[in-house]
């Protein structure tokens, strides 16, 4: 699935901002992530930080922020429920803690990350 930003919402305010760092209206991006609970829709989307590296900060905005480009889904998302919310995801990003990991910098957890990542967009460029 790919998406197109129209419009920036701030994660800290949900106020419309002109700009951000990770993210640029008009730019398309990859969904990794869609996390739908009964007051919102969020997508994942990798925020492209350091290109030299190929490392990204995942993050999550406002599906209001986006048109949809592409409708094709990945093949390796699985729907699951917790708490109230549904997430569409790898089943390894759905485990209790992936994402603390992730961000802690632990090994698995990136591997994991960069394997389903390149999965997901590869899937989504295919025509």
């Amino acid at each position: 699935m790919i998406v197109r930003c129209h419009q920036i919402i701030s994660p800290t305010t949900g106020k419309v901002v002109p700009e951000h760092p990770g993210i640029q209206v008009g730019a398309d991006y990859p969904v990794l992530e869609i996390i739908t609970s009964a007051k919102r829709v969020l997508l994942r989307i990798p925020e492209w930080f350091d290109t030299s590296t190929d490392l990204d900060s995942p993050g999550l905005w406002d599906a209001a922020m986006f048109t949809v480009v592409s409708e094709r889904m990945p093949s390796c998302w699985v729907a699951a429920l917790e708490g109230g919310s549904l997430t569409l995801a790898p089943p390894e990003w759905q485990r209790p803690g992936f994402w603390e990991d992730y961000f802690d910098d632990e090994p698995g957890a990136i591997a994991q990350y960069a394997r389903r990542r390149a999965e997901i967009i590869a899937q989504a460029k295919r025509k």
